[in-house]
């Protein structure tokens, strides 16, 4: 008897394995589907289509297209107690957002003020400025400092707060992720919160233009919150952070 190399062997099972997949993979000309469940669909009419709505409507509204979908004459339907009173609108209570644009010389930050739903108001924006020539830990202490009197002062319940491109490779973007370490400590030390984060690009995109400079940044804040007069060109971009955050942009670290 001639002696099989396990070469040999091993060529005979993968063939075998090879017909046994084929035979098992090949296609079924007369499937049964007689034991299938079958699908009714839960409208009359089609197709359907996806619609966005408030959330606070959706019951009365998906409630109406089913009377129409049944052929009903004259659909009605009720709406006492879906709607939130006035009363309990305007007894919401406001929400103070603080927005800052990070930056270890000239650190902006703003304080907006107002009801969900409602055009948020200024109530006070500036800037926390180091001096270049200082060492790193004096500026770092200046930031902290500085940041918790404002944070004890206004007491914000949510935070804004850009989250700028870093290259950790180059000094300054090591200072800066330092600055920005600082700002997330005395945050959440101080009001228990994760800043929302946003990139550059969304907050201006927010307010018209990905692109948008510090100066027609500066002319559509004036316009948006009718400022008489802005100090500060950072300033306004902090404005723009703390709005969009109030707007619901931005990413939760959370």
């Amino acid at each position: 008897m001639l002696p099989v190399s396990n070469f040999a062997v091993l060529s005979v099972g993968l063939k075998l394995g090879y017909m046994q997949c084929t035979k098992h993979s090949m296609p079924n000309f007369s499937p049964r589907t007689d034991h299938l469940p079958k699908l009714i669909s839960k409208w009359l009419h089609q197709p359907t289509k996806a619609l966005r709505v408030p959330e606070v409507f959706i019951e009365q509204v998906e409630a109406y297209a089913r009377l129409l979908d049944q052929g009903a004459s004259d659909p009605s339907i009720s709406t006492e107690n879906k709607l939130p009173s006035q009363q309990s609108h305007s007894s919401q209570r406001e929400k103070i957002w603080l927005g800052i644009r990070p930056s270890l010389r000239q650190l902006g930050w703003s304080i907006l003020k107002g009801r969900e739903n409602e055009h948020p108001m200024v109530v006070d924006y500036g800037l926390i400025e180091t001096e270049a020539k200082s060492p790193l830990p004096q500026r770092l202490v200046e930031i902290e400092s500085d940041l918790t009197e404002l944070v004890r002062q206004f007491q914000p319940h949510h935070v804004a707060l850009e989250k700028p491109f870093i290259n950790a490779n180059f000094a300054s973007g090591s200072s800066s992720l330092q600055a920005l370490g600082v700002i997330n400590l005395v945050v959440y030390r101080q009001c228990r919160v994760f800043p929302v984060l946003l990139y550059r690009a969304t907050w201006k995109s927010h307010l018209g233009s990905p692109k948008a400079d510090q100066r027609e940044v500066a002319e559509t804040i004036q316009l948006l919150f009718d400022l008489k007069r802005l100090t500060s060109q950072v300033g306004s971009e902090a404005i723009a952070i703390g709005y969009a955050g109030f707007c619901g942009l931005g990413i939760s670290e959370k």
